[in-house]
């Protein structure tokens, strides 16, 4: 046979790898022209160059092996219509997932820029939030428990569903209650009378269209700082200076500290440079 291919020169010049072929062969729907009886190599014809390029697109496109292999079954104009419309439904809908994805990457490279440069001048700030909808693990976690939190944020980034969930979300938080600002206020170190110290964990849902009941951060003044790394000690020691800030002007804290992870640990293999904000709500001063 002349032109005949090996499985390995036929794999080379579509870019696809011999164990592909070898699979296509198993679920017949590429198999080789010719298979040589005595040392059971497979050839290829030229001819079969075009097919294994059809299916390489139609797979980058979208479509199951099934659906190529009911394709490439006793074509004709017809069915190749029909199935070229099918692959351009495909393709928009793979336009508007990406056109998607593009807005909400987008959107939060514009929100950790603009998280970084909110500190510039002060490591601690006023900042006015609009109201927040969330939604909130139903068990509080453990201060001590950082599995349960992983856990937890887990299940919460399940229940939405979101595009691309995780990168750069600045969504994930949990709160700090008010009834533990006089212990933190006293505290000097953070030993282990804050082990059993609970948090909330919540996920901020602005962006989601959900079917599940929310709850809802109120709009208002927020005093603010942010801490590097993820220990607890980190978190601590800001949040001390926090209070202490309200404590000297006169700022009076209308309820639970907030605690959003502004840049995670997809962003920055250093630790340190995971922040995460604290948040704590006050009334406006009128001078």
């Amino acid at each position: 046979m002349q032109n005949k291919l090996t499985i390995g020169e036929m794999a080379k010049l579509r870019g696809v790898s011999v164990d592909t072929l070898r699979h296509y062969d198993k679920i017949g729907l590429l198999k080789p022209y010719d298979i040589d009886p005595v040392t059971g190599y497979r050839y290829y014809s030229i001819s079969q160059y075009e097919v294994l390029g059809t299916i390489k697109e139609l797979r980058r496109i979208g479509f199951s092996l099934e659906e190529i292999k009911d394709f490439l079954t006793n074509r004709n104009v017809k069915k190749s219509i029909h199935f070229l419309q099918q692959s351009m439904d495909k393709i928009q809908e793979k336009i508007r997932e990406l056109q998607v994805i593009h807005t909400i990457m987008m959107n939060r490279l514009a929100h950790v820029e603009k998280f970084l440069e909110s500190y510039k001048e002060s490591d601690i700030v006023i900042k006015h939030f609009e109201e927040r909808e969330y939604i909130q693990l139903a068990r509080p976690v453990k201060w001590s428990d950082t599995e349960q939190a992983y856990f937890g944020f887990l299940e919460l980034e399940n229940r939405i569903g979101g595009t691309i969930p995780v990168l750069a979300s600045n969504k994930f938080g949990d709160f700090v209650r008010r009834e533990y600002f006089d212990l933190i206020r006293q505290s000097t170190d953070s030993s282990c009378r804050f082990d059993e110290l609970e948090a909330q964990l919540f996920l901020l849902v602005q962006d989601e269209a959900l079917e599940q009941p929310t709850q809802t951060i109120k709009r208002g003044l927020f005093v603010c700082s942010y801490h590097g790394g993820l220990t607890r000690e980190n978190m601590l020691t800001q949040l001390k200076r926090l209070l202490e800030y309200c404590d000297a002007h006169g700022y009076v804290i209308t309820g639970d500290a907030v605690r959003i992870m502004q840049v995670d640990i997809s962003l920055t293999d250093q630790y340190e440079e995971a922040y995460y904000e604290i948040q704590i709500p006050i009334l406006e001063k009128f001078d």
